[in-house]
Order: structure tokens, then C-alpha cells, then sequence
């Protein structure tokens, strides 16, 4: 088992991650995709530094409109 950052829900890190990739950018997406940060919250702000972190890698890999579109701006998500 991998590091847990959803203890109530027993989410692991590697799930949240995963769902990021597939699209989520907000907390409320990654709880509504995995239902991670849904019980008590303590996990929302490790929950937000993955998020933090997996965007900068997006936008370092050039995927950076990919990012805007799926906040909304500039296009249609691919």
C-alpha cells in the first residue's frame, strides 16, 4: 500500500495523483473523482500541495494550455 493522504476514506496518494492527470484541477474534482477530502478535511492541504506539484510538472512538460483549458480559459480541454 502506497502513502495514504485520505485517512478516513483510505485514498492513496498515487490514486489522487492519477486523477489530476486524468483531469481534475480543483479539490472539488479530486473529491468528486475519488473522494478524497470528503471526511474530517485534514488531508485537503496535503491534498492541494499534490495538486500544486502535479501542475507544475503539466505546465513544465509544455502542457501548460492543457492546464488552462481544463480551468476554463483559453479552449476546450483535449
Amino acid at each position: 500500500m502506497g502513502r495514504l493522504l485520505c485517512h478516513c476514506l483510505v485514498v492513496e496518494e498515487a490514486e489522487v495523483r492519477r486523477v489530476i492527470r486524468l483531469g481534475a484541477r480543483t479539490l472539488e474534482d479530486i473529491a468528486d473523482k475519488c473522494e478524497a477530502g470528503t471526511g474530517c478535511g485534514s488531508c485537503r492541504a496535503p491534498i492541494s500541495v499534490v495538486l500544486e506539484e502535479e501542475l507544475r510538472k503539466a505546465a513544465a512538460r509544455g502542457d501548460a494550455d492543457h492546464v488552462l483549458a481544463q480551468l476554463g480559459l483559453f479552449g476546450k480541454p483535449r
